[in-house]
């Protein structure tokens, strides 16, 4: 292994023992943003700049806690009431133009879909229901809460994720992938990368918020937290969702 990689491999497991001493989900944020910096520094060709909001879009914007969202929550109510507006009539636009795609993709997210022919049936309606979408908080391209924006949205790029128990992937966009994949074409030894593990950090969140509540995507947070067209202050961990 590269020097640099031994450093960076060092790096990633002293944030896992970091992780065991975190009280909330900024905790988690800040060992996210540590350690996502040190392997941009680490691998030169990761590129992933303000400006490219493939991630943002189509099926890509993430699902999220409780936790993550009183987060969002608390710096929504600091903008200003403009502002605010301007959230809330993206709000019911997105309700109105996909409401169906939305609760099937919640559906899909706490498990009400009972066969594999089902879950890929879901996918396949939804990659082309939320192909033209993007995240609610999306303003030309940039991200509107970026101090606050969830976890899986701070490791895009840098993380890998285990998506069954033979597969693990770089989280990442299709023009990272060839990038990655070129990379790895260029090493002497076999196809290993010295990234962190995404599943290890979704574990920590998930315990930092109580049972039971609700993991939902972006836009549901949000629309299950307007009132009379104001976004309500408090958060509800487990609201009701009528989209």
């Amino acid at each position: 292994m590269k020097p640099v990689l031994e450093g960076l491999a060092s790096t990633i497991s002293e944030c896992y023992h970091t992780l065991r001493e975190v009280n909330c989900v900024e905790d988690v944020y800040d060992i996210i943003d540590f350690v996502s910096e040190e392997v941009k520094n680490s691998y030169n060709h990761i590129v992933c700049k303000s400006g490219c909001a493939d991630c943002c879009k189509g099926l890509h914007p993430p699902f999220i806690t409780a936790a993550e969202w009183e987060y969002i929550l608390y710096y929504v109510n600091d903008l200003p009431k403009i502002v605010q507006d301007e959230i809330v009539r993206r709000a019911k636009w997105y309700s109105q133009e996909y409401r169906d795609a939305l609760l099937l993709q919640q559906d899909l997210i706490t498990g009400k879909l009972q066969t594999q022919q089902e879950v890929d049936q879901a996918y396949k309606t939804l990659s082309k229901a939320l192909s033209d979408t993007a995240c609610p908080f999306l303003v030309i391209d940039r991200c509107g809460i970026y101090p606050v924006r969830p976890a899986k949205c701070r490791v895009h790029g840098s993380f890998l994720v285990q998506v069954s128990e033979e597969k693990i992937r770089v989280h990442t966009c299709l023009p990272q992938v060839n990038e990655w994949e070129e990379y790895i074409s260029n090493q002497d030894n076999a196809r290993s990368l010295t990234l962190p593990l995404w599943n290890v950090y979704e574990k920590v969140i998930g315990i930092l918020n109580p049972p039971g509540t609700l993991v939902a995507s972006i836009p549901i947070w949000l629309l299950t937290h307007i009132r009379n067209n104001k976004i309500v202050e408090q958060l509800d961990p487990n609201p009701q969702i009528v989209v």
